[in-house]
């Protein structure tokens, strides 16, 4: 097939880094920007040089276009639901930001119209593709950890440097907090790590001891947790623990992790005052056990560049949605696994606020009848 042809929807931070992304691949070609500040999407166009692409200010317009074949979703939450469906029922691929969207509602009407869609829907969670992810992927599907039964992950933000405003803080239009800003990226590594089990049950609270900090700060209503902390059970008997925080008295100004629990080794990936990979094993018994630590490292000039991990995710994410597309197959990152974190999270503020266990079993069983097929149609 000939090259991808991509229109851009927002073109803030993340819809940059879907810029850049797509500019390296040699089998896409950005012929669209959209954004309701069309001079915000002018500038972007003549900063990255898509010299050719066509400046939208109302993304149906784009949606419209024949020229389009698929497009990346980079816009506030509440808008992923309207956009994606609106994308899929246009005929066109998608990559939509994290998360699926704003509440488990829309998510499952995203989830209903994949299912009838014979186009691509991929989730973009970026943390799956930085170089230190993929390594100790590789490393869990050679069997290096056996089976892993526990996971600790988390993304917690010192209280220093708290900055967000406008949307990000509005739950009507967010969603949530650092649960949904930052721990859906947490959550759906762990699960990625242990080989996307489904989740059962979660039980959540939420803290609001920064709310007025916020207020000041952001200078806009601020109704969303600073942070939230869960316990989720899979269905293979594994469990995860999940933490996430926008205001916390911690050294770091980021503390990033995720460690892993298995029968024949453990993991630990830390980012955040530096970036870390650690895999555990042990050998020799009786008196001669020890622990052997391997702390693999990235060499190549690329790696030693500022910025090399989350680069080269935005890089990798996208080549595998291009890819998907043009070799008719699933990309990695599905709706089935975007429901699944978007469940876990509306469970852990509903048993925030009720303070009970939530079952999930019901609603994952139900999955059956709304799972898309296994491949997708090419362009």
């Amino acid at each position: 097939m000939d090259k991808l042809r991509v229109g851009i929807i927002g073109v803030g931070w993340p819809g940059q880094r879907h810029i850049e992304g797509y500019q390296k691949n040699p089998n896409a070609q950005i012929v669209a920007l959209s954004d309701v500040n069309t001079e915000a999407a002018e500038k972007v166009r003549a900063e990255y040089s898509v010299d050719g692409a066509r400046i939208y200010g109302d993304y149906r317009e784009m949606l419209e276009s024949p020229d389009v074949d698929a497009v990346s979703i980079c816009t506030p939450n509440f808008l992923h639901g309207p956009m994606a469906i609106d994308a899929l029922d246009a005929g066109k691929h998608v990559l939509l930001e994290k998360p699926l969207a704003h509440n488990l509602e829309e998510g499952e009407r995203i989830a209903a119209k994949a299912a009838s869609s014979d186009r691509a829907l991929m989730i973009a969670f970026n943390n799956r593709y930085r170089p230190d992810s993929r390594v100790l992927k590789e490393q869990i599907e050679a069997g290096v950890l056996g089976d892993i039964y526990y996971a600790k992950t988390g993304w917690l933000r010192g209280a220093s440097i708290f900055f967000l405003r406008g949307w990000f803080t509005q739950r009507a239009r967010s969603g949530g907090g650092p649960l949904i800003d930052l721990g859906v990226h947490m959550l759906d590594l762990a699960l990625w790590f242990m080989g996307n089990p489904r989740p059962v049950s979660v039980s959540g609270s939420v803290y609001h001891k920064f709310t007025d900090f916020m207020r000041q700060t952001a200078g806009n209503e601020a109704d969303v947790e600073d942070l939230a902390t869960a316990f989720v059970k899979l269905d293979n008997g594994a469990t995860i623990v999940l933490d996430a925080s926008w205001v916390s008295h911690i050294e770091q100004g980021d503390l990033v992790y995720s460690q892993l629990f298995g029968t024949r080794g453990g993991a630990r990936i830390d980012r955040g005052g530096g970036e870390d990979l650690k895999i555990t094993t042990t050998a020799g018994a009786d008196a001669t056990r020890t622990t052997i630590v391997h702390s693999p490292k990235f060499t190549s000039w690329q790696a030693q560049q500022p910025g090399f991990q989350l680069y080269e995710s935005f890089r990798a994410e996208v080549a595998d949605f291009v890819d998907s597309i043009r070799n008719n197959r699933q990309p990695g990152a599905t709706i089935t696994h975007g429901l699944d974190v978007l469940r876990v999270l509306d469970a852990i503020y509903r048993s925030a606020e009720t303070g009970r266990e939530v079952d999930l079993r019901q609603s994952t069983a139900a999955d059956a009848t709304i799972q898309p097929g296994e491949a997708v149609a090419p362009s």
